[in-house]
C-alpha cells in the first residue's frame, strides 16, 4: 500500500509538472500569438497608409492626366480655329487680287476710250459748250470717278481740305461723297490748317510699311480722271489707313 501510495504521488507530482510546463508552453504562445498579431496589425495599418498614399497618388495623376488633355483639347481647337481664320484671310486676300485686277483693267480700258476720244474729237472755235459748275469735281469726272471705284478694292479712308478754302471744302465733300456711296469708310470731311497747303490731291500714308494695298489703285482713279495727285509718307497721319488731302485746287 505504501509503495502504491509513493507511486500515486509520484504520478500527481508527475502530472502537476506536466500540467505546469502545458500551461508555460501555452502562455509562451499566447504571447508569441499575440506578438504576431500586434505586428500584423501594425503592418495591415502600414499597408493601409500606403495604400491611401497610393489611392491619393493616382487621383492627382488623373486630374494631371484631365488637365493634360483638356490643354490638348483648347490648343488643337486654338489651331482649328487660326487654320480656318488662315484660310480665310488667304480666300479674302484672293477675292481682293481679283477685284483689283478688274478695277485696274477697267482703268486701263477707260484710258484707251480717252485717249481714243482725244484723238478721234475735232475742236470747232464756234462751238458753244456748257459751263462746267465752278470748283469740285465737273459732272463728267464724277461719273468716270464712280465707274472706276465700283469694281475696285475698299478701303478707309481720311478726308482732309483747307480751312477757309471754299473750292477745297467743295472738292473734298464731292470726294466723301461718291466714295460713301461705293462703299469705302471715311469719317467725313475735316478742314485743317496748313502752312503750306500742297497743289491738288495729296494721298498721304503713315510709312511704305503700313500703307495700304488700295492707295495706288486710288491714286491711279484720281489720275485717270485729271486729277493732279501726289503721294506723300507722314507719320503724323494713320497707320494702315490713306489720307487725302484737298489742298489747293483751280
Amino acid at each position: 500500500m505504501e509503495s502504491v501510495a509513493a507511486l500515486n504521488n509520484w504520478i500527481l507530482a508527475g502530472t502537476l509538472i506536466f500540467a505546469a510546463i502545458t500551461g508555460i508552453l501555452v502562455f509562451l504562445s499566447t504571447g508569441k500569438s499575440r506578438s504576431r498579431i500586434q505586428q500584423l496589425s501594425k503592418d495591415l495599418e502600414s499597408s493601409g497608409s500606403r495604400i491611401k498614399s497610393l489611392e491619393k497618388a493616382a487621383e492627382s495623376i488623373r486630374k494631371e492626366l484631365l488637365s493634360t488633355q483638356q490643354h490638348q483639347d483648347i490648343s488643337q481647337l486654338k489651331l482649328e480655329t487660326s487654320n480656318k481664320s488662315a484660310d480665310d484671310l488667304r480666300q479674302e486676300l484672293l477675292d481682293a487680287r481679283k477685284r483689283l485686277e478688274i478695277a485696274e483693267a477697267a482703268v486701263r480700258e477707260r484710258k484707251e476710250q480717252q485717249q481714243q476720244l482725244e484723238e478721234d474729237t475735232e475742236v470747232f472755235d464756234d462751238l458753244e459748250l456748257e459751263l462746267e459748275p465752278e470748283g469740285g469735281l465737273s459732272e463728267s469726272q464724277r461719273e468716270q470717278l464712280i465707274d472706276l471705284l465700283d469694281p475696285g478694292p475698299k478701303g478707309n479712308v481720311d478726308i482732309y481740305c483747307v480751312m477757309g478754302n471754299v473750292l477745297s471744302e467743295t472738292m473734298a465733300r464731292q470726294l466723301d461723297e461718291v466714295l460713301t456711296s461705293d462703299g469705302w469708310k471715311t469719317n467725313g470731311v475735316a478742314q485743317s490748317a496748313f502752312s503750306d497747303p500742297p497743289e491738288g490731291l495729296a494721298l498721304v500714308v503713315n510709312s511704305k510699311e503700313t500703307a495700304p494695298s488700295y492707295a495706288s489703285f486710288i491714286q491711279r482713279v484720281f489720275t485717270t480722271i485729271g486729277l493732279d495727285v501726289s503721294a506723300k509718307v507722314n507719320n503724323k497721319y494713320r497707320e494702315w489707313s490713306l489720307s487725302i488731302i484737298v489742298g489747293v485746287v483751280d
